[in-house]
Order: structure tokens, then sequence, then C-alpha cells
């Protein structure tokens, strides 16, 4: 990726937020005009609200927070996601993830599926556990998987509780029984009920039509899904998820902010599939997403971290009109991308 200048930290103050509100604010005014101007789609997304509030870090050198919805967790502005470095030997792991510790990273995502991860992180902990908002997934069709995932991610990274855990990949289970007494999402609920986790999520990268349902029951505290402004065009998360998660004050983490790694071969984890000239831009437009209070941003060298912590050290929301000619760059490359975290839509019986 490419590098960004170093340059000074600046928080969203009140003063700045009430501004960025008055620009959000003064789009939505200009109508037809802006359309005009924009695209109608363009136009849309310079007028919605703005960005959630930024709180400082918990202490010097760290980063910027915003509250995680109803969790009312004050959450680092940077999740950092394990599947690039999973493929890492643990030690190597560890070290990364202790240098993303000692730099102020205090949110760590991972999952059983993503090679050595899981293990590289629980080599790394140890004492820091309780100063890590950890997530781990599960991706399974029954109990006896699920179980099965829950006790190897409780073995790997040697605790006894997560602050989420996720029912992960919506878009690639078969979601028909999850509500039923016996169904994967009603056995998650139980574990947080049982403290193996203080709160339940929700994950995926297509089908955003399956999302509505659980983040309307009034079960879900978090989902983790996909923001780019790429990804907008043939997902449509922003538009079909993310306004009824805002609704429900369900905490948003992006994933796949700069589009996932290129060709989508995570074996070669060290190329985001967006090119290097956007990935400032991405990472800007994902954190002004209303709504959304982290970017899960997967790294897999020392070099890669500190590129990202800068970026979030020195992140500015965009301006409406930044926003529109991002929406409008996303549309042409989305024509490119493709459908390549799987369909957009479920497929019709035949």
């Amino acid at each position: 990726m490419a590098s960004s200048p170093g340059s000074q930290r600046h928080l969203l103050s009140r003063r700045s937020f009430v501004r960025q509100a008055g620009l959000l604010a003064g789009a939505a005014a200009l109508g037809a005009e802006g359309a005009t101007a924009q695209g109608a789609e363009g136009a849309a997304a310079a007028s919605v609200e703005p960005p959630l509030p930024i709180l400082p870090p918990a202490s010097p050198g760290g980063l910027p927070r915003r509250i995680l919805g109803r969790t009312n967790v004050p959450l680092s502005m940077f999740t950092l996601g394990t599947a690039p470095c999973g493929c890492l030997p643990p030690p190597e792991i560890a070290r990364l993830i202790n240098t993303a510790l000692d730099e102020g990273v205090t949110a760590i995502d991972t999952s059983q599926n993503y090679n050595n991860a899981q293990e590289g992180v629980g080599l790394a902990l140890g004492q820091r556990r309780k100063d890590v908002f950890l997530s781990t997934k599960v991706f399974a069709n029954n109990i006896a998987d699920a179980e099965k995932s829950l006790a190897k991610s409780i073995k790997l990274l040697k605790t006894d509780y997560f602050d989420v855990l996720y029912y992960h990949g919506l878009g690639n289970l078969d979601i028909s029984r999850a509500w039923e007494a016996d169904g994967v999402f009603t056995w998650l609920l139980k574990q947080k009920k049982a403290g193996k986790c203080r709160f339940v999520g929700v994950s995926g990268h297509n089908l955003a039509a399956r999302f509505p349902k659980f983040l309307s029951s009034g079960e879900v505290d978090v989902v983790l899904a996909i923001v780019n402004f790429v990804d907008r065009h043939t997902y449509r998360f922003e538009e079909e998820v993310l306004p009824l998660a805002r609704k429900h004050n369900v905490g948003i983490v992006a994933m796949k902010v700069f589009g996932g790694a290129a060709g989508m071969d995570y074996r070669n984890p060290q190329r985001a599939q967006l090119d290097s000239q956007h990935v400032p831009l991405a990472l800007r437009y994902a954190l002004s997403t209303p709504g959304v209070v982290s970017a899960d941003l997967g790294v897999f060298t020392v070099e890669q971290l500190r590129h990202n912590l800068q970026m979030i050290k020195d992140f500015q929301p965009l301006s409406p009109e930044e926003t529109a000619r991002a929406v409008e760059l996303g549309r042409g490359l989305a024509a490119n991308w493709g459908e390549h975290f799987g369909p957009a839509r479920e497929k019709a019986p035949a």
C-alpha cells in the first residue's frame, strides 16, 4: 500500500462536528440542484446524517474512539483484523499483536478460520486480555459445529469470554433455522446469558437482505459489515443494512474497507483489492459513514500496521462534496470488481 505523509493528529471537536453537520444539512437543502450536479445517488450520499462524534484517546499516544452503539463501550477507531497475518507462525503474529497494543490498539478481531491467528493472539494477550476488546466468530449451521468452534476459540485465545461473538457470514450460512430452539443464533444468545460473551454480533459480506430480521430483533449488539465506496454499489449495505443498525443503536464496525485482498487471494495478503492511491480515501469514507464506529483493518506487517495507525490518527471526515466524488469513483470500479464477495441477491427458486 502507498504510504501517507505524517501529519498532526486531528480530532473532531464539538465545533468541527457542528460545522460538519451544517455542511451536510446544507447539502441536503440543495435538493434537485445537487442531484443534477452529482447524480441522484451522489446527492443522497452527501445529504445523510453526519458521522459519529469522536472521543479523545484513552491515554496519551492512543487512538481516537467512538461509542459502540448500545454497548456503550468507547471503542478505538482502529480494530486490528487478523486474517492477513494468520498465515504467519504464531510467535510472529504475537509480536505483531504486541506491537499494535503498544501503539495504542485496543480492539482485536479474529476467527478460527484465520489459520494461526487465534493461537498468535492468545500468545500475545496474557495479562493484557483485560485491556483488549476481543471479538471472534462462529461460522456454523448447527449447534454441534458452533460448540466446537467456540471451544477451540476459548482454548487458543486463552480466555473464558469474548467481548463480541459474531454469528459470522450470514450470506454464506443456512439461516433457515437460526431462530429455532435448536438454531445457531438462539444458541448464540444463550452463550451471552452464560457469560461466554458480553455482546452478540452478526457479520457478513453479501446478501444484505438477510440482515434486517436480526437487526430488528433487539438481540444484536454489533454488526460487522463491508463498508467501502466501491462495494456500496454492488452489495448496498449502506442503503439496506446500516440505516437499520443506526435505528436500533446497533454498533457498526466496518470491514473490507479496502475491498479485501487483491483478487480475493488471502494466501498473498500484502496487497488490497483497492489501488493504493485510493486507500486513504477509502478509510476516510468508511469512518465518515454515519454510524460507523471503527474500521476493522487486517495487517500482515508492522509497516502496514503503522501506516494504518497514522491514517487513523490523521482522520478527517469527508465533506459532502468529497463523499459524492468517492461514490462516483466507486461506481466505475464496481463494474470491474463485480460480485467478488459472492452473490448480492438470493437466487430465485428454479
